[in-house]
């Protein structure tokens, strides 16, 4: 059986993501991801979706980290977010 989603995101993008781009653009892309994961780091294929898609996309960034498989996850998770508090999250 299949279940259908209202569309859009669950859990709206807010201040509290890291947003590249525009709140109007078409599209928006959410990633929730954890920095210890080896199937996480899609970041040369979300640029890549960045480029061609261009200010027709927004993209989200959710820190997952899953500190039960992962050790060093949540503190990872907590540094990166201490840049982002100095606007050097995505640097």
């Amino acid at each position: 059986m299949r279940t259908h989603l209202p569309p859009g995101l669950i859990v709206p993008v807010s201040r509290r993501d890291h947003v590249r781009g525009q709140s109007n653009a078409a599209m928006t892309l959410a990633e929730c991801g954890d920095y210890q994961c080896p199937y996480c780091g899609a970041n040369p294929t979300v640029d890549e979706i960045r480029r061609e898609l261009g200010d027709r996309l927004r993209f989200a960034f959710r820190n997952f980290p899953l500190s039960e498989i992962h050790p060093h996850a949540e503190h990872a998770a907590e540094i990166v977010e201490a840049a982002g508090t100095h606007h050097n999250f995505f640097h």
